[in-house]
């Protein structure tokens, strides 16, 4: 099968939603970075432990039969706006977000973990490919276009702050 484009996908995600992913359950082991690893986890936290604006990534693979393979969906990041030390209001957290500013921090996200001097996991991404059982050699990976993609609220939020910032 061939390999027309690899990419990440991104969207912001509410409180609702990022709970609605948490297994259920007693309070766990915490992640890496000190995340929720519950419900239970999450709910006792609350909200304000939460500032900023939580983003979703996944990254995947267009094929040339016009099908889309996700490859992972587990990551994201998340912005937070400060002033004084403090986190901003809510509304403010979205003063700064240009698609362009979200683009790097996509980018960021998927980048390697270890510094090697790739731009991306070729090795881990074929990897995940063939597990959904589409061959791609490395090479071929490292030679198609990457794209960031965005999902329409999330435009369409960031275009609103910068027609209400005009």
């Amino acid at each position: 099968m061939r390999l027309v484009r690899l990419g990440a996908w991104c969207d912001v995600e509410t409180d609702a939603e990022i709970r609605a992913r948490l297994p259920a359950g007693v309070p766990g082991e915490r992640r890496s970075g000190g995340s929720a690893s519950t419900r239970t986890d999450f709910d006792r936290e609350g909200a304000d432990s939460r500032p900023g604006v939580h983003f979703r990534v996944r990254e995947f693979a267009d094929l040339a039969d016009g099908r889309r393979v996700t490859l992972h969906d587990e990551r994201g990041f998340t912005s937070v706006y400060r002033v004084t030390g403090q986190s901003a209001p809510p509304a403010d957290q979205w003063s700064h977000h240009t698609l362009a500013s979200l683009e790097r921090d996509v980018r960021n996200t998927v980048l390697p973990d270890d510094d090697d001097g790739e731009d991306h996991p070729w090795e881990w991404l074929a990897a995940l490919l063939r597990a959904q059982g589409v061959e791609v050699p490395v090479e071929e990976l490292r030679r198609v276009p990457y794209v960031v993609e965005f999902s329409e609220r999330l435009r369409e939020r960031v275009a609103a702050e910068r027609q209400g910032a005009q």
